[in-house]
C-alpha cells in the first residue's frame, strides 16, 4: 500500500508538470507550420510507474513552464502544498489512533493480570477447603442427621454440613468464572495487541507518504530555481512589453517558491515535533508540563518560604492564563480541586511516580483515565490561594507516590527554552 501511494505521488507531480506544458501557447512553436499543425493526442498517464524519482524527464518541462506559464508552476506548487498538508494530517491521526490503541492495549493487560491474581488467589482457596476437608473432617455427617436424637439437633447438624458445602461449592463457582474470564480477557488483550500493531504500522506509512510528499515538493521546486537561474543569463528582451512580462513571471514565481518554502519548513517542523513526542513516550522521557515550554518561566524555588510556616514543595511555572498543561508522563489522570491549590491533576505515572500540578483555570480531557504523555489535561490558571496577577502551574513531583523532591533539574531539562 504504502509503495503504491508513493508511486502514486510521483507520478501525479510528473502528469500536472506535463499537462501544464500542454497548456503552452502556440505562438512559442518554432514554425507556422507548427502553429497551424492538428493538436497532439492528449498525454495520459502510464498505467504502471516507469519513471525513476530521480529522472530528469521533467526538468525540459520545468524550464519551459517556467518561461511561459508561471501560473502553472504556482499552481503546481500550491497543490503539492496541499498534500502536504493532507500528509500531515493523515500523520498526526495516525499518531492519535496509535496512542489510544496502545492505550487501550494497556487497559486490556492490566485487566488480564487483575484476572489472573484472581485466579492465584481463588485456587488456592479451592485447595485449601480440600486440605481442611482431609485435614479436619466434618464433625458432622449425613449419617449423624439421621440418627439425631431430637428434630433441633438433625436440624443443626444439616445446617453445619450445609455450610460447608457451601463454602466449597463457593469457591469452586468463583474459580470457574474466572477462568472463564481470562479466556474473554485473554481474546480481548490478543485483539488490542493486533490493533496497536495495526496502528503503529499505519502510521509508519502515513510518515513515509508526508516524506514522500515533502520530497517531491522539494524536487519541483528545487528544479524550478535551477530553471530560473539558467535563463537569468539569458539576453534581456529587448522588447518592453516582453521584459516586463518576464519580470511579472519571476516575481510570480519567487513569491510562489518562498510560499512553499514556508509552508514545507512548518510542516518539516510539525513532524520533526511529533517524532520528538514519539521518541520521548517510547523512552519514558518527562514532557514538559506547560506546553509549549516557551511560554512558561521558573526558578529553582524548592524549599522557599510560604504563608503558614510552610516551604514551597514543587515549582511556579509562570504562564499566561489558558496556556496548555499536559501528562508529563505517560499515566492514570485524575482531576480534583484542593482548599489551597483549587483545579488540580494528578498523573500517576506508569514509571510508579506522582506528578501534580494545581492552581489551574479549567480541565481538559476530565475522566479520560489513562493517558500518553503529552497529552493535554488543563490550561494554566490562578485558582486556589494563587494571585490572579500571577497565573502559574505549581508542579510537583512524588517519586514513588511518596514525599515530593525538587521537580526543578528535570522540569529544567524537560522545558527548552523556557524563560
Amino acid at each position: 500500500m504504502l509503495d503504491v501511494r508513493s508511486q502514486v505521488v510521483r507520478r501525479w507531480v510528473a502528469a500536472i508538470t506535463a499537462v501544464a506544458v500542454t497548456a503552452v501557447p502556440t505562438s512559442v512553436s518554432a514554425s507556422p507550420e507548427a502553429a497551424t499543425a492538428p493538436p497532439a493526442p492528449a498525454q495520459t498517464e502510464p498505467a504502471t510507474d516507469e519513471r525513476s524519482p530521480d529522472s530528469d524527464d521533467t526538468l525540459v518541462d520545468v524550464d519551459v513552464l517556467v518561461s511561459t506559464n508561471s501560473a502553472a508552476v504556482a499552481t503546481t506548487l500550491d497543490e503539492l502544498g496541499t498534500e502536504i498538508n493532507d500528509q500531515l494530517v493523515a500523520f498526526n491521526t495516525a499518531e492519535t489512533t496509535v496512542a489510544t490503541a496502545t492505550a487501550d492495549l494497556a487497559t486490556a493487560d492490566a485487566a488480564l493480570d487483575n484476572t489472573q491474581l484472581l485466579i492465584e488467589e481463588t485456587t488456592t482457596a479451592s485447595d485449601q477447603v480440600v486440605i481442611d476437608a482431609f485435614i479436619n473432617p466434618p464433625a458432622e455427617s449425613s449419617l449423624d442427621v439421621l440418627s439425631a436424637d431430637s428434630l433441633t439437633d438433625a436440624t443443626v447438624k444439616q445446617t453445619l454440613l450445609g455450610m460447608d458445602a457451601d463454602r466449597s461449592a463457593a469457591s469452586l463457582t468463583e474459580l470457574q468464572a474466572a477462568l472463564e474470564e481470562y479466556e474473554t480477557l485473554a481474546a480481548e488483550q490478543e485483539e488490542a495487541r493486533e490493533a496497536a500493531e495495526t496502528a503503529k504500522g499505519d502510521a509508519e506509512a502515513s510518515l513515509a507518504d508526508l516524506d514522500a510528499a515533502l520530497s517531491a515538493q522539494a524536487r519541483f521546486a528545487t528544479a524550478v530555481e535551477q530553471a530560473m537561474a539558467d535563463q537569468a543569463d539569458d539576453p534581456a528582451p529587448t522588447d518592453p512589453a516582453e521584459a516586463a512580462a518576464l519580470a511579472t513571471r519571476q516575481a510570480e514565481i519567487a513569491t510562489a517558491i518562498t510560499a512553499a518554502a514556508e509552508a514545507r519548513a512548518a510542516a518539516e517542523a510539525a513532524r520533526a515535533a511529533e517524532e520528538e513526542r514519539r521518541r520521548k513516550v517510547e523512552a519514558g522521557l518527562m514532557f514538559c508540563p506547560v506546553d509549549p515550554p516557551t511560554a512558561t518561566n521558573f526558578i529553582d524555588s524548592w524549599g522557599f518560604s510560604r504563608s503558614g510556616g510552610r516551604s514551597h514543595q514543587g515549582v511556579d511555572m509562570m504562564a499566561a492564563h489558558g496556556v496548555a498543561t499536559v501528562a508529563p508522563v505517560s499515566g492514570r489522570v485524575e482531576h480534583r480541586g484542593t482548599s489551597l491549590g483549587g483545579l488540580s491533576w494528578y498523573v500517576y505515572g506508569d514509571n510508579g511516580n506522582t506528578y501534580y500540578g494545581t492552581h489551574l483555570q479549567s480541565y481538559a480531557n476530565q475522566g479520560a483515565g489513562r493517558v500518553e504523555a503529552g497529552t493535554l489535561i488543563g490550561y494554566v490558571g490562578s485558582s486556589g490561594n494563587a494571585s490572579p496577577s500571577g497565573p502559574h502551574l505549581h508542579f510537583e513531583i512524588k517519586p514513588g507516590g511518596g514525599s515530593s523532591t525538587n521537580p526543578y533539574p528535570l522540569t529544567h531539562a524537560a522545558c527548552p527554552g523556557h524563560g
